[in-house]
């Protein structure tokens, strides 16, 4: 157990995290832009190259469909010099596409599971948080790997990001650059260690001034809340109101038991595949996607839109029961995208469909096709049809929104 007194040291000279990119565009980390750009990939995959024009109108019709909500220029710069020349690392990072792409548009194994929505959103985020490591071979240099290593020092940020928090409650950025990273470049540190010097830190306890900084240059702090910001985005962590230095990433109590197995209770070291396979024989994903979905739909208008859009449609789009106990509104395009709260951007769905749709294992094309994830297809394939009338009062575009750039919360 380190005291008080310990200063940490610097393994090497430039000893930072790095999430992607050495120069960040944060909104990229949002999953409809991430995910959006992985789904248009696998539909050029193998025929174009990331340079071509199909590349870039599929780009710029991302851009259209999210300018109302996330604001991202995707193809601001065509050709040669689209969002991929220097942000592709935000997908190599996670294991979406090769290391070595050579400018053809080519996906991972994973990276094509994620695509074709065989992995649902809350599959990918959680395989990620167990798998990411520092160092990072899919985007750092063989050089600065064998840094790391000669250092004796291999670490998963995301667990140990998630470990503190759960002992603290939250976290700050500042917190992170300051105590979290620097301390990480110590091999013998555990996790109590670094719980020790948050608190101390908060406390006024700790004196930092003889720190390292990890953080040196003008996007290392940018770089280091893109941890944060991918646990946020995928409901690990809850960020609140605050200055960019000092907002608070609240741990989510909410989905705290199922975190706890991410934590501690499946195997150590996992590569992608095995992780899937450990989630797929668990309850994790099933648990969180439910306990976050009672909290997504615990809106303030939510009664109202549910009564809007059974008036238009009194039977689950799906199935056709009419129970009115057991049907709900479904948002198409999500609230926090922009939806409508109108009829017009909602299907009436049995209770269990409805979850399936909202966690991406269940899909509905705008010409009423219908299309299930592979745990899905195995306990619902023979009572969901292959086909829908899509009912005449909902808004198309939404349903092509929905189908191109979502995948569930």
């Amino acid at each position: 157990m380190l005291d008080k007194t310990f200063i940490p040291k610097k393994p090497f000279p430039d000893f930072k995290w790095q999430w992607a990119t050495l120069i960040p565009t944060e909104s990229i980390n949002d999953p409809v832009v991430l995910l959006g750009v992985l789904f248009r990939m696998e539909k050029l995959e193998g025929k174009h190259s990331f340079s071509s024009d199909e590349f870039t109108q599929e780009l710029q019709s991302l851009s259209n469909d999210l300018k109302d909500s996330i604001g991202v220029n995707l193809a601001g710069r065509g050709g040669e010099r689209n969002v991929m020349r220097n942000s592709q690392q935000y997908w190599k990072s996670l294991g979406l596409i090769p290391k070595d792409t050579h400018g053809q548009i080519q996906l991972t194994d994973f990276g094509r599971k994620v695509a074709r929505h065989e992995i649902s959103q809350t599959e990918f985020s959680a395989v990620t948080v167990m798998t990411l490591q520092l160092p990072n071979a899919n985007i750092q240099s063989e050089e600065t790997c064998r840094q790391w290593e000669k250092a004796g020092i291999g670490i998963k940020p995301l667990k140990l990001i998630l470990s503190v928090v759960r002992a603290t409650g939250y976290i700050t950025l500042r917190e992170l650059c300051s105590i979290v990273i620097p301390l990480s470049g110590t091999p013998q540190a555990t996790v109590q260690d670094y719980v020790n010097f948050v608190n101390w830190y908060r406390a006024g306890e700790l004196d930092i001034s003889h720190w390292p900084d990890c953080c040196e240059k003008a996007n290392d702090r940018r770089m280091a809340r893109e941890f944060l910001l991918f646990l946020d985005h995928y409901g690990y962590l809850i960020m609140e109101e605050g200055s960019r230095e000092d907002a608070h990433f609240r741990f989510n109590d909410n989905i705290a038991d199922e975190i706890d197995i991410l934590l501690s209770g499946i195997t150590t070291n996992p590569t992608i595949d095995q992780a899937i396979r450990q989630l797929n024989a668990s309850d994790v994903i099933s648990d969180v996607e439910r306990k976050r979905l009672q909290t997504v739909r615990s809106r303030p208008h939510q009664a109202q839109f549910r009564r809007d859009v059974l008036a238009a449609c009194k039977r689950c789009v799906i199935t056709n029961v009419t129970m009115p106990e057991v049907l709900e509104a479904a948002h198409i395009k999500p609230y926090k995208y922009h939806g409508e709260d109108t009829a017009a951007n909602g299907f009436a769905m049995r209770l269990d469909i409805h979850t399936l749709f909202d966690t991406g294992h269940l899909r509905i094309s705008p010409d009423g096709v219908v299309e299930l994830s592979g745990r899905t297809r195995l306990d619902y394939g023979a009572l969901i049809p292959p086909y829908i009338v899509v009912p005449d009062f909902i808004n198309r575009d939404f349903l092509k929104w929905r189908w191109e750039n979502y995948n569930g919360m």
